[in-house]
């Protein structure tokens, strides 16, 4: 009986991993599996009601408060011209060099992305710096592959994104053993977004061109003052040094935009504002709210049947760190697509049966887990939601985008792999 369960059970897992491939709905696909390993696994009614269905999502409950106010935040940086603000003064200072402005640019989007969070935010920036870049003469496959790598480079340290993984690996904070992980893996993506860029503009020879008219697609950010600056990066200074909880370092960071940018000049346009980058905020990330909810009632479904697996499979999973960490270096591209070392994915399964098995500590696991979606998945993976509207917008070939950034996300992983064990985890 439990072989041939185990049998089924890994049948629908090699399902689920090529439907999530082929870029089938993540939400549906993890509430299906986990309803078919429930039986499968012959698990009691009442387990599936209460502690599979509905406490894994109740539990939920406080990341899902980082994640809305998080958006919400991105939103007002959008909306009230900061980001256009400063991505116009960026190019402004870099002058009439195509070069010198394409790096700031990108170091600046990056920056900003460590607290700024949301697809909607992702795409509203990408509409002012991708036509800079293109406008300066870079070409399209190079601007999209610069600004997915500089949008990804933020997510180390962004609260809001990280905050994601701690649903699946509760006894992880964002403290300062994280932020020093941080820190040094944002410098790493620092030095392979400056050599893609380098490396690319070498290979072109474009004619200069200036980006002034481009710029301008920030607007209504010409009446802010030059202190603004400093709002994108109110929430991750609150977090990191002051010690404050995520939800008022965003709370904080959204009042500080509104109130810099006259925003709360009157009660009307007060309310007005604040209600409109709250809904946007909300839009933008309820799709992800919803796959990640699917992901908990997955991984609560995984542990129940995670004994049937460990009795047959248990044999054949390495027991060492420094094996399964060679295996996620050496394989780091089956993160594409969804793929098995994909945790918002089809590496749900293997991530929740790693953890029921109790064969790894959870810090390990946070750490190699984590690292791909950020190295892999957001900086060379076309079915990264925003990734697809980028290509879509400047008209660049799937193949293309993945031929050009594949090679660095994959160094970097490895670079980031290696100095997660020794940084993070010993």
């Amino acid at each position: 009986m439990v072989i041939l369960q185990g049998i089924l059970l890994l049948a629908t897992f090699l399902v689920l991993v090529l439907y999530c491939m082929k870029g089938g709905n993540l939400l549906l696909g993890f509430l299906v599996t986990a309803v078919l390993w429930c039986v499968i696994g012959l698990v009691p009614i009442q387990t599936v009601v209460t502690a599979i269905f509905q406490d894994s999502v109740a539990a939920y409950g406080g990341t899902i408060a980082v994640i809305v106010f998080g958006a919400w935040f991105g939103r007002v940086l959008v909306d009230t011209g900061i980001a256009g603000y400063i991505i116009k003064k960026t190019v402004e200072l870099a002058g009439d060099k195509p070069l010198v402005t394409t790096l700031l640019i990108n170091i600046v989007c990056m920056l900003i992305f460590t607290s700024a969070f949301g697809v909607g935010s992702v795409m509203a920036i990408g509409m002012i710096i991708l036509p800079i870049l293109m406008s300066l003469g870079i070409d399209k496959r190079t601007a999209v592959g610069a600004y997915m790598l500089a949008v990804a480079g933020g997510m180390w340290l962004n609260v809001a994104y990280v905050s994601q993984f701690f649903a699946v690996f509760t006894g992880i904070k964002y403290d300062n053993h994280y932020v020093k992980f941080g820190l040094i893996a944002t410098a790493f993506h620092l030095v392979i977004l400056i050599a893609y860029i380098l490396f690319n503009y070498g290979l072109a020879n474009k004619k200069k061109l200036r980006a002034w008219s481009a710029a301008e697609q920030g607007a209504s950010d010409t009446q802010l003052k030059g202190y603004v600056v400093f709002v994108p990066f109110i929430p991750i200074i609150m977090v990191a040094i002051f010690k404050w909880q995520p939800v008022p370092a965003f709370i904080m960071g959204i009042f500080l935009g509104l109130l810099l940018t006259r925003n709360l000049n009157s009660y009307k346009m007060a309310v007005t504002k604040a209600q409109k980058t709250l809904y946007d905020g909300v839009a933008d990330s309820g799709l992800l709210i919803g796959m990640l909810y699917s992901v908990n009632i997955f991984q609560a479904a995984a542990k129940q049947i995670a004994p049937i697996l460990q009795d047959l499979f248990g044999d054949f999973i390495p027991n060492s760190p420094i094996i399964l960490l060679i295996a996620f270096a050496v394989f780091a591209p089956l993160a594409l697509f969804r793929g098995p070392l994909m945790i918002w994915g089809s590496g749900i399964a293997l991530a929740s049966i790693l953890q029921a098995m109790g064969t790894f500590d959870e810090k390990f696991l946070f750490i190699i887990f984590m690292i791909l979606p950020v190295s892999i998945v957001a900086s060379s993976c076309p079915t990264q939601s925003w990734t697809m509207w980028a290509l879509n917008f400047v008209k660049v070939d799937t193949k293309e985008y993945i031929k050009s950034n594949l090679g660095w996300a994959w160094a970097l992983s490895v670079a980031c792999l290696v100095m997660g064990y020794f940084v993070y985890y010993l």
